[in-house]
């Protein structure tokens, strides 16, 4: 089977979810041979190949290297600019009570 390229456009938050995710896998990528066959990350393995999982976080890498700010582990450039969302609280009478879409008129 010939192998197909894709190329997809990102925002800069949705490249660093998936270099984040990818990141966990690759770090995680022998964890199958570490505990004897037992651990659930290897079906991302057996699904898709260890090559994959390289070829994805290297790729990932390579790319915020070349265009973002990785003085720090944690990327900020990466991340939300916009301030996070006021966390939603359940009393009706608190100012951040949570309307689920029901209750929306």
């Amino acid at each position: 089977m010939k192998e197909q390229l894709h190329t997809i456009q990102l925002t800069r938050r949705e490249l660093g979810l998936i270099h984040h995710i990818m990141t966990i896998k690759y770090t995680d990528i022998d964890d199958d041979v570490k505990f004897g066959g037992t651990s659930t990350i290897s079906f991302w393995q057996d699904e898709y190949g260890k090559d994959a999982i390289t070829g994805v976080y290297l790729k990932t890498r390579d790319e915020i290297h070349a265009n973002y700010d990785t003085s720090s582990w944690i990327c900020k450039d990466l991340q939300r600019k916009d301030p996070f969302t006021k966390p939603f609280c359940y009393n009706k009478k608190h100012e951040n009570y949570y309307k689920n879409h029901k209750e929306v008129a």
